[in-house]
C-alpha cells in the first residue's frame, strides 16, 4: 500500500509531506536555523524518551486527561504554534484550531499566522492562546495583546527567541530568504 495512503508514524508523515510540498515550504517546516545541530539534539533527546509500560491492568476505561492551569485536558498537551501554517492547507490555522477544539486540548495561534486573531475566533466556540513574540515595536505588541484579549484569548504564550534571528541554510539555499540573518 502506498505510504501516501497509509502513513502510521512520524517519518511516514515526514515523508507524504516531503513528496507533497513545495521545496520552500517543505524546507521552512522541516528544519531549524544554521546546521540543524539543536534540532538534531532535541529529535535525538525526544527519541530516547521512553513510555513506562503497566501490564495486568484493567483497559477498559483508559483516562489519558489531566488537569493543567485549572483546565481539564484530554492529554497533557497542547497544540504549539506553527507560523504560516495556512501555507500548508487552505485556513489551515482555522483547521487546526477546530482539530484543538474537538479533541479537547489548547490551540495556539501563531503571531505570524495566515488566518487572523478574529477569524480564530469566529471559527471556534472555546478560548484558544495566542502567541506574542517580544518585539520592539511595543505600540504593535499592544494591538496585538488587545486582540487576542478582544477575541477571547485565555493565555498568552510569550516567544522570546527573535532578538537574533537565527540564519535558516534551508532558506538560503533554496531561495526562500536571500538574506544571511544575523
Amino acid at each position: 500500500m502506498s505510504l501516501d495512503l497509509n502513513p502510521v508514524s512520524v517519518s511516514d508523515y515526514r515523508e507524504v509531506a516531503r513528496k507533497r510540498l513545495p521545496t520552500q515550504l517543505f524546507d521552512y517546516l522541516d528544519g531549524g536555523s544554521y546546521a540543524e545541530r539543536t534540532l538534531g539534539d532535541n529529535v535525538e533527546a525526544f527519541g530516547r524518551l521512553k513510555l513506562r509500560q503497566r501490564v495486568l491492568r484493567d483497559v477498559s476505561h483508559i483516562d489519558t486527561s489531566a488537569d493543567v492551569f485549572g483546565k481539564t485536558w484530554t492529554i497533557p498537551a497542547a497544540l504549539a504554534p506553527v507560523g504560516f501554517a495556512g501555507m500548508y492547507a487552505r485556513r489551515g490555522e482555522v483547521q487546526a484550531a477546530r482539530a484543538a477544539e474537538k479533541f479537547g486540548v489548547p490551540y495556539t495561534l501563531s503571531t505570524v499566522g495566515i488566518c487572523s486573531i478574529e477569524e480564530i475566533a469566529k471559527a471556534t466556540t472555546k478560548p484558544f492562546w495566542f502567541q506574542l513574540y517580544v518585539i520592539k515595536d511595543r505600540g504593535y505588541a499592544a494591538e496585538l495583546m488587545k486582540r487576542a484579549h478582544d477575541a477571547g484569548c485565555s493565555a498568552l504564550v510569550f516567544t522570546v527567541d527573535l532578538a537574533v534571528l537565527g540564519a535558516r541554510y534551508r532558506d538560503i539555499r533554496n531561495g526562500m530568504n536571500t538574506k544571511m540573518s544575523a
